[in-house]
């Protein structure tokens, strides 16, 4: 049975990781309250590198001090995974969602997010794969173009997909990105060859989540106003607490 999923979609602007780390959190809350149904966040950051629970310091090709002067953040987060970066042209997108309500176990749901970013790049004529044997995500031959890493708290999922739209991958020059160290990263645009915009990729990953969670049916996609996503802009902001740094 089709579900209403409520998509809320930040991904116009870029944000920084802990402001979406703190509406990502609201939002959970109200999920296991029972306050709100199921959501999908999607966002576009700044520059950070963030660790997960597998992560490791030693993972960085450069000094952490040399790229926190450069501007970029490097934070840990409490999602599976290990080293990985975000920042512009690479879409986040967070499936909040009770999985009892949606008859998905966890292997199910982790499984309907690599099928959700392979059929969206099909969209682009990329053929991609996801489940391959000892290499977590989403890959085109033995290069990397979506990150997963989930957590899932009391039934209700949260973290997600990193998927790389238009994203300078050099960034990836500097760490082992997911401790892989002989496949490369990219991108849809490096893909595709002519450049694919956030807002192109985000439409094609809306429909593909929205059939792999069971919302497929237009109706049952609810988009926020944007006088919803300015308060919740707002409100990270006024709560903005400062991210756990190296």
């Amino acid at each position: 049975m089709s579900r209403v999923l409520r998509v809320i979609d930040l991904s116009k602007t870029l944000l920084r990781y802990q402001q979406g780390l703190d509406i990502q959190a609201t939002l959970v809350a109200q999920r296991k309250a029972g306050t709100v149904g199921d959501t999908l966040l999607l966002f576009q950051h700044h520059a950070v590198y963030t660790l997960g629970k597998r992560g490791s310091v030693s993972h960085f090709k450069r000094p952490t001090e040399e790229l926190l002067a450069e501007g970029v953040e490097i934070v840990n987060v409490p999602r599976g995974g290990e080293l990985t970066f975000h920042g512009p042209g690479q879409l986040i997108a967070y499936p909040i969602i009770g999985l009892r309500s949606a008859s998905l176990g966890a292997r199910a749901f982790v499984e309907g997010l690599e099928d959700a970013v392979v059929s969206a790049a099909a969209a682009f004529g990329i053929s991609a794969q996801g489940r391959v044997p000892g290499a977590t995500g989403v890959w085109v031959g033995q290069r990397k173009i979506a990150a997963l890493g989930v957590q899932i708290t009391h039934g209700v999922s949260s973290h997600g997909v990193a998927l790389n739209v238009c994203t300078d991958l050099r960034y990836f020059d500097d760490i082992i990105p997911c401790g892989i160290t002989d496949r490369e990263v990219t991108s849809l645009s490096r893909e595709c060859g002519p450049r694919v915009e956030v807002s192109s990729a985000a439409q094609a990953l809306v429909r593909s989540l929205a059939l792999q969670l069971r919302c497929a049916e237009a109706g049952q996609l609810q988009f926020a106003s944007q006088q919803e996503l300015a308060s919740l802009v707002t409100a990270s902001s006024s709560t903005h607490t400062d991210p756990t740094m190296l």
